[in-house]
Protein backbone atom coordinates (compact mmCIF):
# COMPACT_ATOMS: atom_id res chain seq x y z
CA UNK A 1 0.00 0.00 0.00
CA UNK A 2 1.54 3.45 -0.90
CA UNK A 3 1.83 5.84 1.60
CA UNK A 4 0.93 9.95 1.37
CA UNK A 5 2.39 12.67 2.59
CA UNK A 6 0.68 15.86 0.52
CA UNK A 7 -2.65 15.81 3.04
CA UNK A 8 -4.82 13.91 0.09
CA UNK A 9 -5.74 9.67 -0.84
CA UNK A 10 -5.70 8.53 -4.23
CA UNK A 11 -7.13 5.26 -4.67
CA UNK A 12 -5.78 2.44 -2.82
CA UNK A 13 -3.70 4.98 -0.49
CA UNK A 14 -3.36 5.39 2.94
CA UNK A 15 -4.49 9.05 3.91
CA UNK A 16 -2.43 11.33 6.08
CA UNK A 17 -4.48 13.88 6.87
CA UNK A 18 -3.94 17.25 8.48
CA UNK A 19 -5.98 16.25 11.87
CA UNK A 20 -3.77 12.87 11.60
CA UNK A 21 -0.47 15.17 11.30
CA UNK A 22 -2.20 17.55 14.20
CA UNK A 23 -2.61 14.71 16.30
CA UNK A 24 1.54 13.68 15.86
CA UNK A 25 2.19 16.93 16.57
CA UNK A 26 0.58 17.34 20.20
CA UNK A 27 2.92 14.84 21.09
CA UNK A 28 6.00 17.60 20.55
CA UNK A 29 4.58 19.70 23.04
CA UNK A 30 2.97 23.72 22.73
CA UNK A 31 4.75 23.83 19.62
CA UNK A 32 2.73 21.03 18.47
CA UNK A 33 -0.47 22.90 20.36
CA UNK A 34 0.16 25.93 18.58
CA UNK A 35 0.31 24.30 15.06
CA UNK A 36 -2.75 22.33 16.05
CA UNK A 37 -4.59 25.64 17.09
CA UNK A 38 -4.02 27.07 13.35
CA UNK A 39 -4.99 23.84 11.44
CA UNK A 40 -8.27 23.30 13.71
CA UNK A 41 -9.49 26.39 12.35
CA UNK A 42 -9.39 25.37 8.46
CA UNK A 43 -9.98 21.98 9.11
CA UNK A 44 -13.27 22.03 11.52
CA UNK A 45 -16.80 20.37 9.82
CA UNK A 46 -16.42 21.78 6.24
CA UNK A 47 -15.19 24.87 7.19
CA UNK A 48 -12.62 26.35 4.07
CA UNK A 49 -8.97 27.95 4.64
CA UNK A 50 -9.11 31.14 7.03
CA UNK A 51 -9.17 34.12 6.71
CA UNK A 52 -6.79 36.52 5.16
CA UNK A 53 -4.04 37.06 6.17
CA UNK A 54 -2.74 34.25 6.69
CA UNK A 55 -0.64 33.42 9.87
CA UNK A 56 3.06 32.38 9.43
CA UNK A 57 4.55 30.26 11.78
CA UNK A 58 7.72 28.24 11.82
CA UNK A 59 6.99 25.58 14.31
CA UNK A 60 7.74 21.97 13.69
CA UNK A 61 10.81 21.96 11.72
CA UNK A 62 13.23 19.30 12.74
CA UNK A 63 10.81 16.88 13.72
CA UNK A 64 11.81 13.17 12.54
CA UNK A 65 8.73 12.05 9.84
CA UNK A 66 5.33 12.04 11.06
CA UNK A 67 4.65 8.28 10.33
CA UNK A 68 7.12 7.06 12.01
CA UNK A 69 5.95 9.48 15.61
CA UNK A 70 2.67 7.59 14.88
CA UNK A 71 4.11 4.22 14.58
CA UNK A 72 6.16 5.19 17.96
CA UNK A 73 8.81 2.47 16.68
CA UNK A 74 11.30 2.30 19.33
CA UNK A 75 14.58 1.53 17.39
CA UNK A 76 13.99 3.72 13.78
CA UNK A 77 12.92 6.63 16.76
CA UNK A 78 16.77 5.42 18.87
CA UNK A 79 18.32 5.91 15.73
CA UNK A 80 17.07 9.08 14.95
CA UNK A 81 17.80 10.55 17.91
CA UNK A 82 21.12 8.94 18.13
CA UNK A 83 21.93 10.31 14.52
CA UNK A 84 20.75 13.93 15.97
CA UNK A 85 23.44 13.84 19.09
CA UNK A 86 25.85 13.12 17.11
CA UNK A 87 24.94 16.18 15.06
CA UNK A 88 25.02 18.35 17.50
CA UNK A 89 28.40 17.08 18.56
CA UNK A 90 31.36 19.61 19.25
CA UNK A 91 34.66 18.40 17.72
CA UNK A 92 38.00 19.19 19.38
CA UNK A 93 41.78 19.32 19.34
CA UNK A 94 43.40 16.94 18.02
CA UNK A 95 40.69 15.14 15.27
CA UNK A 96 39.21 18.54 14.35
CA UNK A 97 41.13 20.14 11.25
CA UNK A 98 43.92 20.83 10.82
CA UNK A 99 42.04 23.45 8.47
CA UNK A 100 37.85 23.71 8.79
CA UNK A 101 35.06 25.69 8.61
CA UNK A 102 32.76 24.85 12.12
CA UNK A 103 33.59 22.40 14.71
CA UNK A 104 29.72 20.76 14.48
CA UNK A 105 27.32 20.24 11.62
CA UNK A 106 24.75 21.99 14.43
CA UNK A 107 26.59 25.36 13.59
CA UNK A 108 25.76 26.03 9.81
CA UNK A 109 21.96 23.89 9.63
CA UNK A 110 20.61 25.74 12.92
CA UNK A 111 17.54 27.64 11.47
CA UNK A 112 14.75 27.50 12.27
CA UNK A 113 15.85 24.41 14.03
CA UNK A 114 18.45 21.76 13.96
CA UNK A 115 18.41 20.73 10.15
CA UNK A 116 18.12 23.81 8.94
CA UNK A 117 20.29 26.60 7.10
CA UNK A 118 21.98 29.28 8.95
CA UNK A 119 21.91 33.02 9.04
CA UNK A 120 25.70 33.53 7.36
CA UNK A 121 28.22 32.46 4.60
CA UNK A 122 29.65 29.13 6.05
CA UNK A 123 31.51 28.31 2.88
CA UNK A 124 33.67 29.95 0.17
CA UNK A 125 34.92 28.39 -3.14
CA UNK A 126 38.07 29.86 -5.05
CA UNK A 127 37.50 29.73 -8.96
CA UNK A 128 40.92 28.96 -10.10
CA UNK A 129 41.02 26.23 -7.20
CA UNK A 130 42.10 23.29 -8.50
CA UNK A 131 42.81 21.07 -6.01
CA UNK A 132 39.26 20.63 -5.17
CA UNK A 133 37.26 21.31 -1.95
CA UNK A 134 36.29 24.86 -0.42
CA UNK A 135 38.39 27.53 1.46
CA UNK A 136 38.88 26.78 4.72
CA UNK A 137 38.55 29.76 6.64
CA UNK A 138 39.98 28.69 10.16
CA UNK A 139 43.10 26.53 10.95
CA UNK A 140 44.03 24.74 14.30
CA UNK A 141 47.98 26.46 14.56
CA UNK A 142 46.04 29.86 15.59
CA UNK A 143 43.29 28.79 17.08
CA UNK A 144 44.52 28.53 20.57
CA UNK A 145 45.45 31.64 22.48
CA UNK A 146 47.28 32.97 25.94
CA UNK A 147 47.80 29.87 27.38
CA UNK A 148 47.28 28.41 30.57
CA UNK A 149 43.62 30.46 32.49
CA UNK A 150 43.53 30.85 35.87
CA UNK A 151 39.99 32.10 38.00
CA UNK A 152 40.31 32.55 41.93
CA UNK A 153 42.90 29.73 41.34
CA UNK A 154 41.67 27.39 39.17
CA UNK A 155 43.26 26.30 36.31
CA UNK A 156 40.07 26.41 33.83
CA UNK A 157 41.99 26.47 30.68
CA UNK A 158 44.71 24.49 30.81
CA UNK A 159 45.93 24.51 27.58
CA UNK A 160 44.69 27.75 26.47
CA UNK A 161 41.62 29.47 25.08
CA UNK A 162 39.97 28.63 22.08
CA UNK A 163 40.15 31.92 20.20
CA UNK A 164 36.86 33.90 19.47
CA UNK A 165 35.33 32.79 16.48
CA UNK A 166 37.88 30.16 15.82
CA UNK A 167 40.64 32.15 15.87
CA UNK A 168 41.12 34.86 12.86
CA UNK A 169 39.64 34.42 9.60
CA UNK A 170 41.47 33.85 6.38
CA UNK A 171 39.33 35.79 4.98
CA UNK A 172 39.77 38.92 6.91
CA UNK A 173 42.28 41.48 5.42
CA UNK A 174 43.91 41.55 8.94
CA UNK A 175 44.35 38.06 9.75
CA UNK A 176 48.26 37.09 10.50
CA UNK A 177 47.88 33.72 8.72
CA UNK A 178 49.37 30.57 10.46
CA UNK A 179 51.46 28.28 8.65
CA UNK A 180 48.92 26.03 7.97
CA UNK A 181 46.37 29.12 6.63
CA UNK A 182 49.64 30.57 4.56
CA UNK A 183 49.50 26.99 2.45
CA UNK A 184 45.90 27.11 2.05
CA UNK A 185 45.60 30.54 0.44
CA UNK A 186 48.51 28.87 -1.96
CA UNK A 187 46.70 25.75 -2.26
CA UNK A 188 43.25 27.24 -3.09
CA UNK A 189 44.23 30.43 -4.82
CA UNK A 190 42.54 32.49 -2.59
CA UNK A 191 43.82 36.29 -1.77
CA UNK A 192 40.96 39.09 0.34
CA UNK A 193 41.14 41.04 -2.87
CA UNK A 194 39.18 38.70 -5.01
CA UNK A 195 35.34 39.73 -6.23
CA UNK A 196 32.10 37.92 -6.40
CA UNK A 197 32.37 35.82 -9.79
CA UNK A 198 30.04 37.30 -12.20
CA UNK A 199 29.98 34.04 -15.57
CA UNK A 200 28.81 36.38 -17.87
CA UNK A 201 31.37 38.82 -17.31
CA UNK A 202 34.17 39.57 -19.69
CA UNK A 203 36.72 39.40 -17.19
CA UNK A 204 35.39 36.68 -15.99
CA UNK A 205 35.72 35.44 -20.09
CA UNK A 206 39.55 36.16 -19.74
CA UNK A 207 40.03 34.02 -16.70
CA UNK A 208 39.97 35.98 -13.93
CA UNK A 209 40.33 34.56 -10.60
CA UNK A 210 36.83 35.18 -8.07
CA UNK A 211 35.18 33.47 -5.50
CA UNK A 212 31.47 32.49 -4.66
CA UNK A 213 30.04 32.68 -1.15
CA UNK A 214 27.79 29.72 -0.04
CA UNK A 215 25.08 29.21 3.00
CA UNK A 216 24.43 25.71 3.78
CA UNK A 217 21.26 24.36 2.49
CA UNK A 218 18.14 22.96 4.96
CA UNK A 219 18.16 19.29 5.38
CA UNK A 220 14.42 18.62 6.34
CA UNK A 221 12.95 15.97 3.73
CA UNK A 222 16.37 14.63 2.30
CA UNK A 223 15.25 10.94 3.07
CA UNK A 224 12.46 11.55 0.36
CA UNK A 225 14.63 12.68 -2.21
CA UNK A 226 17.15 10.38 -2.22
CA UNK A 227 14.46 8.00 -1.89
CA UNK A 228 13.45 9.25 -5.51
CA UNK A 229 14.68 6.80 -8.65
CA UNK A 230 17.12 7.93 -10.88
CA UNK A 231 14.71 7.78 -13.90
CA UNK A 232 12.31 10.02 -12.27
CA UNK A 233 14.82 12.84 -12.68
CA UNK A 234 15.79 11.70 -15.93
CA UNK A 235 12.17 11.96 -17.10
CA UNK A 236 11.47 14.99 -15.56
CA UNK A 237 14.28 16.70 -17.26
CA UNK A 238 13.38 15.21 -20.72
CA UNK A 239 9.84 16.59 -20.36
CA UNK A 240 10.32 20.04 -19.33
CA UNK A 241 10.57 22.64 -22.06
CA UNK A 242 13.59 23.03 -23.81
CA UNK A 243 13.84 26.59 -22.58
CA UNK A 244 14.20 25.34 -19.61
CA UNK A 245 15.29 22.48 -19.66
CA UNK A 246 17.42 20.99 -16.68
CA UNK A 247 20.82 19.72 -16.95
CA UNK A 248 21.17 15.85 -15.15
CA UNK A 249 24.44 15.29 -13.33
CA UNK A 250 25.33 12.09 -12.75
CA UNK A 251 28.21 11.13 -9.91
CA UNK A 252 30.15 8.13 -9.21
CA UNK A 253 29.95 7.41 -5.42
CA UNK A 254 30.73 4.62 -2.94
CA UNK A 255 30.54 2.21 -6.10
CA UNK A 256 27.59 3.51 -7.97
CA UNK A 257 26.60 5.89 -10.74
CA UNK A 258 23.49 7.73 -9.82
CA UNK A 259 22.10 10.71 -10.33
CA UNK A 260 23.43 13.79 -8.07
CA UNK A 261 20.75 15.91 -5.51
CA UNK A 262 22.51 17.43 -3.14
CA UNK A 263 24.49 20.32 -2.84
CA UNK A 264 24.50 23.76 -4.67
CA UNK A 265 26.21 21.90 -7.67
CA UNK A 266 24.65 18.27 -7.38
CA UNK A 267 27.67 17.38 -6.17
CA UNK A 268 26.34 14.60 -4.52
CA UNK A 269 23.36 11.21 -4.70
CA UNK A 270 23.31 9.92 -1.60
CA UNK A 271 22.96 10.83 1.88
CA UNK A 272 26.18 9.03 3.04
CA UNK A 273 28.21 10.66 0.62
CA UNK A 274 26.98 14.18 1.39
CA UNK A 275 27.26 13.40 5.09
CA UNK A 276 31.27 12.46 4.67
CA UNK A 277 32.39 15.25 2.19
CA UNK A 278 31.14 17.50 4.71
CA UNK A 279 32.84 16.05 8.04
CA UNK A 280 35.97 16.02 5.89
CA UNK A 281 35.68 19.70 4.15
CA UNK A 282 33.37 21.57 6.77
CA UNK A 283 35.23 20.10 9.99
CA UNK A 284 38.18 18.55 8.67
CA UNK A 285 37.70 14.98 10.21
CA UNK A 286 38.61 11.94 7.94
CA UNK A 287 36.36 8.99 7.78
CA UNK A 288 35.66 5.95 6.11
CA UNK A 289 34.34 7.56 2.55
CA UNK A 290 37.06 10.45 2.93
CA UNK A 291 40.29 9.44 4.05
CA UNK A 292 42.70 11.47 3.51
CA UNK A 293 43.80 14.88 4.63
CA UNK A 294 43.79 17.64 3.26
CA UNK A 295 46.92 18.59 4.56
CA UNK A 296 49.65 17.69 7.00
CA UNK A 297 50.38 20.97 8.14
CA UNK A 298 49.77 20.76 11.46
CA UNK A 299 50.88 16.92 11.78
CA UNK A 300 52.67 15.69 14.86
CA UNK A 301 52.63 19.72 16.18
CA UNK A 302 52.20 21.09 19.12
CA UNK A 303 50.27 24.75 21.09
CA UNK A 304 50.73 25.45 24.57
CA UNK A 305 50.99 21.64 24.91
CA UNK A 306 48.32 20.68 22.91
CA UNK A 307 48.51 18.25 19.69
CA UNK A 308 47.07 19.72 16.96
CA UNK A 309 47.37 16.99 14.61
CA UNK A 310 48.10 12.78 14.73
CA UNK A 311 48.63 10.84 11.51
CA UNK A 312 45.34 8.36 13.31
CA UNK A 313 43.00 8.85 9.89
CA UNK A 314 40.46 8.29 9.16
CA UNK A 315 39.59 9.61 12.61
CA UNK A 316 35.92 8.69 12.43
CA UNK A 317 35.51 5.02 12.51
CA UNK A 318 32.75 2.47 11.70
CA UNK A 319 31.72 1.42 15.16
CA UNK A 320 30.82 -2.38 16.33
CA UNK A 321 27.38 -2.02 15.44
CA UNK A 322 28.16 -0.81 11.43
CA UNK A 323 28.27 2.99 12.13
CA UNK A 324 30.38 5.58 11.75
CA UNK A 325 29.60 9.34 12.57
CA UNK A 326 29.07 9.71 8.83
CA UNK A 327 26.36 7.23 9.13
CA UNK A 328 24.61 9.00 11.69
CA UNK A 329 24.59 11.77 10.17
CA UNK A 330 22.76 10.36 7.51
CA UNK A 331 20.65 8.59 9.77
CA UNK A 332 19.60 11.86 11.27
CA UNK A 333 19.05 13.79 7.67
CA UNK A 334 16.91 10.66 6.20
CA UNK A 335 14.70 10.63 9.23
CA UNK A 336 14.30 14.39 8.97
CA UNK A 337 10.43 15.61 8.02
CA UNK A 338 9.64 17.73 5.61
CA UNK A 339 8.82 21.59 6.36
CA UNK A 340 5.49 21.40 7.77
CA UNK A 341 2.51 23.05 5.50
CA UNK A 342 0.55 25.65 6.42
CA UNK A 343 -3.70 26.06 5.94
CA UNK A 344 -3.91 28.56 2.46
CA UNK A 345 -6.29 31.35 2.33
CA UNK A 346 -8.07 32.72 -0.57
CA UNK A 347 -4.71 34.83 -1.06
CA UNK A 348 -2.65 32.16 -0.74
CA UNK A 349 -4.53 29.58 -3.32
CA UNK A 350 -4.67 32.62 -5.64
CA UNK A 351 -0.89 32.75 -5.14
CA UNK A 352 -0.45 29.31 -5.75
CA UNK A 353 -2.59 29.62 -8.93
CA UNK A 354 -0.26 32.90 -10.29
CA UNK A 355 3.21 30.43 -9.41
CA UNK A 356 2.21 27.90 -11.96
CA UNK A 357 1.07 30.33 -14.52
CA UNK A 358 3.94 33.07 -14.53
CA UNK A 359 6.42 29.56 -14.73
CA UNK A 360 7.86 29.19 -11.24
CA UNK A 361 6.69 25.65 -11.36
CA UNK A 362 8.91 25.05 -14.39
CA UNK A 363 11.77 24.66 -12.21
CA UNK A 364 10.08 24.73 -8.70
CA UNK A 365 8.39 21.28 -9.39
CA UNK A 366 5.72 21.16 -6.83
CA UNK A 367 5.49 17.05 -6.33
CA UNK A 368 7.77 14.20 -7.24
CA UNK A 369 7.48 10.35 -5.63
CA UNK A 370 10.08 8.03 -4.38
CA UNK A 371 10.77 4.56 -5.27
CA UNK A 372 8.79 1.66 -4.59
CA UNK A 373 11.94 0.20 -2.71
CA UNK A 374 14.00 2.73 -1.71
CA UNK A 375 16.53 0.12 -0.21
CA UNK A 376 17.41 -1.10 -3.58
CA UNK A 377 19.79 1.80 -4.29
CA UNK A 378 20.27 4.10 -0.55
CA UNK A 379 23.60 2.75 0.36
CA UNK A 380 24.01 0.76 3.35
CA UNK A 381 26.00 1.99 6.80
CA UNK A 382 30.08 1.87 6.31
CA UNK A 383 29.76 -0.89 7.93
CA UNK A 384 27.42 -2.68 5.89
CA UNK A 385 24.15 -1.92 8.15
CA UNK A 386 21.37 -1.07 5.41
CA UNK A 387 18.15 0.81 6.17
CA UNK A 388 15.68 -0.12 8.33
CA UNK A 389 12.48 -2.45 6.83
CA UNK A 390 10.67 0.13 8.55
CA UNK A 391 12.21 3.17 7.68
CA UNK A 392 12.14 1.94 3.81
CA UNK A 393 8.68 1.65 3.95
CA UNK A 394 7.92 5.02 5.59
CA UNK A 395 9.87 5.81 2.29
CA UNK A 396 8.62 4.26 -0.60
CA UNK A 397 6.26 5.71 -3.00
CA UNK A 398 5.79 8.60 -0.75
CA UNK A 399 4.27 11.46 -2.62
CA UNK A 400 6.36 14.78 -1.48
CA UNK A 401 5.78 18.73 -2.13
CA UNK A 402 9.72 20.09 -2.77
CA UNK A 403 9.01 22.95 -5.23
CA UNK A 404 12.39 21.59 -7.21
CA UNK A 405 12.99 19.09 -9.70
CA UNK A 406 16.86 19.49 -7.62
CA UNK A 407 18.30 19.40 -11.46
CA UNK A 408 20.66 21.91 -12.69
CA UNK A 409 19.44 24.78 -14.61
CA UNK A 410 21.56 27.96 -16.21
CA UNK A 411 21.26 30.68 -14.00
CA UNK A 412 23.04 33.18 -16.14
CA UNK A 413 24.50 36.05 -14.20
CA UNK A 414 23.42 34.52 -11.08
CA UNK A 415 25.02 31.31 -11.33
CA UNK A 416 27.90 31.30 -8.75
CA UNK A 417 30.91 31.10 -11.52
CA UNK A 418 32.29 27.87 -9.76
CA UNK A 419 32.59 24.47 -11.86
CA UNK A 420 32.46 21.42 -10.39
CA UNK A 421 32.41 18.30 -12.82
CA UNK A 422 29.63 18.76 -15.09
CA UNK A 423 28.28 21.63 -13.40
CA UNK A 424 29.00 24.69 -15.16
CA UNK A 425 29.72 28.19 -13.61
CA UNK A 426 26.56 28.94 -14.63
CA UNK A 427 25.13 25.80 -13.69
CA UNK A 428 23.31 25.74 -10.02
CA UNK A 429 20.51 23.29 -8.41
CA UNK A 430 17.43 24.38 -8.39
CA UNK A 431 17.11 24.97 -4.95
CA UNK A 432 13.42 23.36 -2.92
CA UNK A 433 11.22 25.92 -1.79
CA UNK A 434 9.64 24.14 0.87
CA UNK A 435 10.06 25.99 4.43
CA UNK A 436 11.01 29.32 2.73
CA UNK A 437 9.16 31.23 5.52
CA UNK A 438 11.76 30.01 7.86
CA UNK A 439 14.84 31.28 5.79
CA UNK A 440 16.74 34.77 6.63
CA UNK A 441 18.42 35.01 3.39
CA UNK A 442 17.63 33.76 0.03
CA UNK A 443 19.77 32.32 -2.46
CA UNK A 444 23.14 30.53 -2.54
CA UNK A 445 24.82 32.99 -1.47
CA UNK A 446 22.42 34.83 0.51
CA UNK A 447 22.31 37.91 -1.34
CA UNK A 448 18.53 38.12 -1.28
CA UNK A 449 16.98 39.77 1.94
CA UNK A 450 13.44 38.68 1.02
CA UNK A 451 11.65 36.40 -0.90
CA UNK A 452 10.91 39.22 -3.30
CA UNK A 453 14.34 40.09 -3.79
CA UNK A 454 14.98 36.71 -4.40
CA UNK A 455 12.67 36.20 -7.49
CA UNK A 456 13.56 39.47 -9.31
CA UNK A 457 17.64 38.38 -9.26
CA UNK A 458 16.69 35.05 -11.28
CA UNK A 459 18.86 35.16 -14.66
CA UNK A 460 19.16 32.45 -17.15
CA UNK A 461 16.43 30.10 -17.54
CA UNK A 462 14.92 31.83 -14.95
CA UNK A 463 14.65 35.22 -16.40
CA UNK A 464 11.03 34.64 -17.77
CA UNK A 465 9.64 33.71 -14.53
CA UNK A 466 10.95 36.48 -12.99
CA UNK A 467 9.88 39.15 -15.53
CA UNK A 468 6.49 37.83 -15.24
CA UNK A 469 6.41 38.09 -11.45
CA UNK A 470 7.79 42.15 -11.88
CA UNK A 471 4.68 42.43 -14.34
CA UNK A 472 2.02 41.50 -11.67
CA UNK A 473 0.45 44.11 -9.74
CA UNK A 474 1.45 44.70 -5.82
CA UNK A 475 -1.34 42.56 -4.38
CA UNK A 476 -0.87 39.44 -6.94
CA UNK A 477 2.99 39.47 -6.16
CA UNK A 478 1.82 39.91 -2.50
CA UNK A 479 -0.40 36.93 -3.18
CA UNK A 480 2.52 34.48 -4.58
CA UNK A 481 4.63 35.26 -1.59
CA UNK A 482 1.61 34.75 0.56
CA UNK A 483 1.59 31.19 -0.96
CA UNK A 484 5.32 30.19 -0.65
CA UNK A 485 5.20 31.27 3.28
CA UNK A 486 2.32 28.28 3.59
CA UNK A 487 4.68 25.50 1.73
Amino acid sequence: MAHRVDGHAHHGETRYTRATFWRAAARLGRAGAMLITIASASVAAGQGPPPSPPVTYVSGFGEPLTALLLLQNASDLQTFATGQLNFLEVEDLPTLGPIFNSRSCSTCHFQPALGGSGAFINEVRVRNNTAGGPLHIFATDNMLTAGPQKQGGVTIFTNGMASPPLGCQITSSKCNKSPCQREEAKRTTFSTGLKICDPTSASFATGANCIAERQATPLFGLGFVEAVADSTFNALAAGQPPDIRATVKTVNELGATRVGRFGWKDDHATLRSFAGDAYLNEIGITNPDFSAERTTCALNKTKFGVLLDTADDPEDTTDNGGHADIDRFADFMRALAPPPQLPQNNDAQAGHARFDAIGCAGCHVETLTTAANPSSFVPSTTGGVPISATLNTLLASQTFQPFSDFLLHDMGALGDGITSDAAGPTLMRTAPLWGIRARSRFLHDGRAETITDAITLHAGQGAAAAAAFQGLSPRQQQQVIDFLNTI
